[in-house]
């Protein structure tokens, strides 16, 4: 099945983690593949459990943390090559059906903002096998792009903390 988890609130990555777990403690092949999250100033706390627990992941991205605080915006070359990267990591785990659950996290963002292109999107779900789960998350406006989707949860923004200048807290928002 694939799984798509978007829209503009909070929570997405959560639960494509949430869902990794329980599949890993169901005696699943688990794995995740970040895109565009390669900061090593902004570690995320998943990380260190992931590595806790033995379960593989690959981050793919590069820095976007500024040393000032501030976060870079915008696209750059690299990043797509950075992208490219996390599509091939899991054209090769899928080719070699390494997992019965594998998470691409910010791949839908990834396409949105023109890291990867639609179509080598839509050709790695179509590689996808049935046997097994492929999650997606991330910002996704393309209709037909989630009709490729099984199941389509849209996290919705009622409210946000960040609206009133609430800034991202370790362990909650990273």
């Amino acid at each position: 099945m694939i799984h798509a988890y978007t829209g503009d609130g909070k929570g997405k990555t959560t639960a494509a983690i949430g869902l990794l777990i329980r599949a890993f403690g169901a005696g699943k092949k688990v794995g995740i593949i970040f895109f565009d999250k390669g900061s090593e100033t902004y570690r995320h706390n998943e990380l260190t459990v992931l590595d806790r627990l033995g379960i593989e992941y690959q981050v793919t991205g590069l820095e976007r943390m500024k040393p000032d605080g501030t976060f870079r915006f915008g696209v750059l070359e690299e990043d797509r090559q950075e992208a490219k990267r996390g599509l091939e990591l899991a054209e090769k785990y899928i080719k070699e059906a390494r997992f019965d659950l594998l998470v691409l996290d910010e791949a839908l963002t990834s396409y949105s903002v023109n890291l990867i292109s639609k179509e080598s999107l839509l050709e790695l779900i179509a590689a996808a096998p049935e046997e097994i789960e492929l999650v997606l998350t991330g910002r996704c406006k393309d209709k037909e792009m989630l009709e490729h989707a099984d199941l389509v949860t849209k996290m919705s923004k009622h409210k946000h903390y960040f609206d009133r200048g609430v800034k991202a807290r370790p362990g909650i928002e990273y």
